[in-house]
């Protein structure tokens, strides 16, 4: 065998190359300057058992430790993975001044102050008045009149005054008397005269006459238009146009606290995506810090580069979720309408307490609809619309008929001398009466005026009867919708969880794998590239969860409005004065309702004028609401809380409702015939830190400031 060769010079590269490696790895374990930078030193021994094999490549450590994320649970949970949750009630803008409201405390304040509620409401007032206008036709009036009178007439006739050749005479009257109209159309007039009277006459006897004459006078239709529905058809008019007035009333008012509650719900959704962008930014910056702080040893320049990129553009998407912030904030001031919160400087924040709370209550499409054509103040409205044009039909054909009355006219009366009026007075009723009595016809040749007006209630009916079916298929169409939408949002609200879970994971993996890539530029920027993917798709499945929860409470909101159950859902009843007509809104206190037949229209009290009740149509009842749109037997059903938050803090003591306006009352009347929580004031310094308020009672002189119940700072 020959002998085997001993190269010198291939042995000294050999060892050259492996002491070169191993250098390499030790200064990877222990780069040279990293203790002044700051950045911690690797523990070999503190190593997860779960870290995959790294061989020998270095370990890229940040500045400081990204804790992960714990692991999601199942949808309809409370998540660990929506961290954002407490900070959304914290300061996120840098204001001086912050006011932190639940939802009851907003929709009480929006009952009082908004310009909308409050001119619907002098509305639904003023068509109210119109009864009592209508009404008092039916009043009695008192009759009363005097005159004194001298005359002095040249005669042409001795037998005028018997030889005079002027006739003087003096009298002084007087006379009073009733005249009313009946609700059966009846006319009546009572009148009862006095007087004295002289004359130069030689035929005026006895002299200085005192004469007094009590008169009565009726008129009685005797055909259709003697019937109470005809005479009263402009009482019952006026009632059914203020029960549409109420309805219309209602409809603005539910959708103006739709309007509130969806603006109150976006506002958190803008301020839990704004703190998720900061979120993201906070993470992006500390993958910029470290590369920078490796720039001399393996950061690229690449790396360097595409992490300052994605810190300025998230940085700019900042400031953008800040300027809608900024308009979310000014739109629930408009709608809310109080002074407190428009007329304050642009440095006031708004946080809102509550968060999404998902009712997982489902809906059947049958029973959504017969709630809504029961509750629902359009369907209403429409339904009092076409009894009005049934009593207009009715009185157009009362018209057609001919106009037969009856006349009667009676009186008593007595005169005597020496001006004895008092005489004259008491013996007229001890003779005998006069009397008149006779019919009176009255029949239009032709008849094309009350022939048209007949064709035309006969279209208007029709047109009205056409336009219930539509606001009635109309009402299906936004319930069916309102109903898409819940279970769509349902749904979403499983899928975004699960999407938020992956992303979660995804980016922990890329930051580990991130971590312990070094080296290599290709590789490092691939992926840090991944990292950077993977922390934005983190970030758009958190704004996405948190968009969906709110749509999904504002889709409740709307499924509530469709069906005209909000008010009753919020606990906002309406009542009318009896007196005054005025419109005060009462707030209970509570979360469920249980809706059958014998709650309609959440319990709301529309005040009557005291009249007789009588209509073959019974259109002149007392209460329009036990007329509903559907004669549909429900079943009852529990209508799901739209997550109003319970409130926090102070318990205040309902004031006693009056319908007259008093300085201790809250304003415009919001009354509270239940305790209602309202948070107390919170110091404004350092939010992060704050803890929830203790109870203290709010004295009653609150009700006088234009937010009593708002938590701020100044």
């Amino acid at each position: 065998m020959p002998r085997m060769g001993f190269d010198l010079h291939k042995l000294f590269a050999l060892v050259m190359v492996f002491t070169m490696m191993m250098a390499r790895g030790v200064y990877a374990e222990h780069p040279t300057g990293s203790q002044a930078l700051g950045i911690p030193q690797a523990n070999s021994s503190a190593t997860a058992p779960s870290m995959p094999a790294v061989g020998s490549l270095p370990k890229r450590l940040p500045p400081a430790p990204m804790p992960r994320l714990p692991d999601p649970t199942l949808a309809g949970e409370v998540t660990p993975m929506q961290w954002w949750t407490d900070r959304v009630t914290q300061q996120v803008l840098d204001r001086d001044r912050w006011v932190r409201f639940d939802l009851e405390t907003i929709l009480l304040d929006t009952l009082a102050h908004s310009p909308r509620i409050l001119s619907v409401g002098y509305e639904a007032s003023s068509t109210f008045q119109r009864i009592v206008q209508q009404d008092a036709e039916f009043d009695s009036t008192i009759l009363l009149s005097g005159n004194l009178g001298a005359t002095n007439d040249p005669v042409g006739n001795t037998l005028t005054t018997g030889g005079a050749d002027r006739l003087r005479e003096k009298s002084l009257n007087f006379s009073g008397g009733v005249r009313k109209k009946t609700r059966t159309g009846t006319e009546l007039e009572w009148n009862q005269e006095i007087g004295f009277l002289d004359s130069n006459s030689s035929f005026f006897v006895p002299r200085d006459q005192g004469n007094a004459r009590l008169s009565l006078s009726l008129t009685k239709p005797l055909l259709s238009r003697g019937g109470r529905y005809y005479n009263e058809r402009l009482v019952t008019q006026a009632r059914i146009e203020s029960r549409v007035a109420w309805q219309d009333m209602r409809g603005a008012v539910e959708q103006r606290i739709a309007d509130v509650i969806a603006a109150y719900w976006k506002l958190y959704e803008s301020r839990a995506q704004l703190t998720q962008q900061r979120e993201l930014l906070a993470r992006s910056r500390n993958i910029e810090r470290l590369l920078v702080s490796r720039k001399d040893f393996d950061a690229a320049l690449i790396e360097i580069t595409k992490a300052k990129q994605r810190v300025a553009r998230r940085a700019d998407q900042v400031i953008d979720l800040e300027a809608d912030l900024k308009k979310q904030q000014a739109r629930l001031a408009a709608l809310v309408g109080s002074e407190a919160m428009i007329g304050a400087d642009s440095d006031l924040e708004l946080i809102p307490m509550a968060a999404p709370v998902i009712d997982g209550v489902r809906w059947n499409l049958r029973d959504a609809v017969a709630q809504a054509l029961q509750n629902r103040p359009e369907v209403r409205a429409a339904t009092y619309d076409v009894e009005l044009s049934a009593l207009e039909l009715r009185v157009a054909r009362a018209e057609l008929e001919p106009q037969l009355n009856w006349v009667f006219n009676g009186y008593l009366s007595q005169l005597n001398g020496a001006s004895k009026v008092a005489r004259s007075f008491g013996e007229q009723f001890d003779n005998a009466p006069g009397i008149s009595t006779g019919l009176e016809f009255e029949l239009p040749r032709g008849r094309r005026a009350f022939r048209a007006q007949h064709r035309e209630a006969l279209l208007r009916a029709r047109e009205r009867s056409q336009k219930l079916r539509e606001v009635i298929q109309q009402t299906q169409f936004d319930v069916e919708t309102a109903l898409i939408d819940l279970e769509r949002f349902e749904k979403q609200l499983i899928s975004k969880r699960n999407v938020l879970s992956t992303a979660v994971t995804e980016e922990n993996i890329l930051t580990v794998q991130w971590r312990i890539i070094g080296g290599d530029d290709s590789r490092v920027g691939i992926k840090l590239e991944n990292l950077l993917d993977a922390q934005q798709r983190r970030t758009d499945a958190e704004k996405d969860l948190v968009k969906v929860e709110s749509a999904y409470m504002i889709a409740l909101v709307q499924l509530q409005r469709a069906m005209g159950t909000l008010l009753i859902n919020e606990g906002v009843r309406p009542v009318q004065s009896e007196c005054s007509g005025e419109i005060n809104f009462l707030h209970n206190d509570y979360q469920s309702t249980v809706i059958g037949p014998s709650i309609e229209a959440g319990d709301e009290t529309q005040a009557e004028p005291e009249t007789p009740q009588s209509s073959p149509l019974d259109l002149s009842g007392s209460d329009g609401s036990q007329r509903a749109a559907s004669s549909l037997k429900l079943t009852p059903t529990r209508i799901p809380f739209t997550g109003a938050a319970a409130s926090v803090g102070s318990v205040t003591e309902s004031p006693s409702r009056d319908d007259r306006d008093t300085a201790e009352q809250a304003p415009r009347n919001v009354a509270v015939p239940r305790r209602i929580g309202r948070p107390t004031a919170i110091p404004a310094s350092n939010p992060v830190q704050q803890r929830p308020p203790q109870p203290q009672p709010t004295p009653r002189a609150d009700w006088r400031t234009p937010s009593a119940g708002w938590t701020q700072s100044r």
